[in-house]
């Protein structure tokens, strides 16, 4: 079992298959926000892998004893996503504070684009306007980019990787704004198939992998444009 961050779906589900193709082993993953994953394997004491979407879950996981071994695959960056054609012409994050939008956003507490989000904004001294504008939170970052895809929001922070070009624009967040995060894998020390465990979180942070994760948009891991 891999405990996955929702946002990574689609890329590690191609992944998967495509380990399944070369080694005749299944993948069964368990998705959700990164926080909800913590505590459902804290209660379990179950699993195989750990792949949130920031290295801070990865690092409380070890803080509880939970995890082996980590390796660092890809960037996950936040961007501002706006309604297609941008007709609010929002061009910072100072803008998501405006009351004439209709804003959603991460939950702090659950979801990695969440804390994110939260941590970027508090940064900028805009935390406290922005979720006091803001007209829902969301569990899982890929509620936030329905909301901008569907029209009932006007401005979300999601990750970039998640763009939909036809369906909304993007706004960038300067470097010394922005709260960029590592997408980490880790093998648990409570799984019954560690070594089978570990091979495959070898295959994900392999060169074969990341360029699955290339193909659906992330920027491979280290990259200098990244690094402080």
């Amino acid at each position: 079992m891999t405990y996955c961050g929702a946002g990574i779906r689609e890329p590690m589900e191609e992944i998967a298959n495509l380990y399944e193709n070369k080694t005749g082993t299944m993948i069964e993953f368990s998705f959700g926000n990164s926080a909800a994953l913590l505590s459902q394997m804290e209660l379990v004491q179950q699993g195989d892998l750990y792949m949130p979407g920031a290295t801070a879950y990865i690092e409380k996981a070890a803080e509880k004893g939970y995890v082996n071994t980590t390796e660092q695959v890809v960037y996950h960056i936040p961007v501002i996503a706006v309604a297609k054609g941008n007709p609010k012409n929002v061009t910072c994050i100072e803008d998501l504070a405006h009351d004439d939008l209709t804003v959603v956003v991460g939950d702090p507490t659950g979801p990695a684009i969440g804390k994110s989000t939260k941590k970027m904004l508090n940064k900028s001294g805009l935390w406290d306007a922005v979720s006091e504008n803001a007209v829902a939170t969301r569990a899982t970052v890929n509620e936030l980019v329905v909301d901008i895809c569907m029209g009932t929001a006007d401005a979300s922070v999601i990750w970039y990787d998640l763009y939909v070009p036809d369906k909304m624009d993007l706004v960038e967040i300067p470097k010394d704004q922005n709260d960029i995060k590592v997408i980490p894998i880790g093998t648990l020390k409570f799984s019954e198939n560690p070594a089978e465990a570990q091979e495959f979180a070898d295959f994900v942070a392999s060169d074969e992998g990341k360029a699955v994760f290339v193909k659906h948009g992330y920027i491979v891991y280290p990259d200098p444009e990244y690094e402080d």
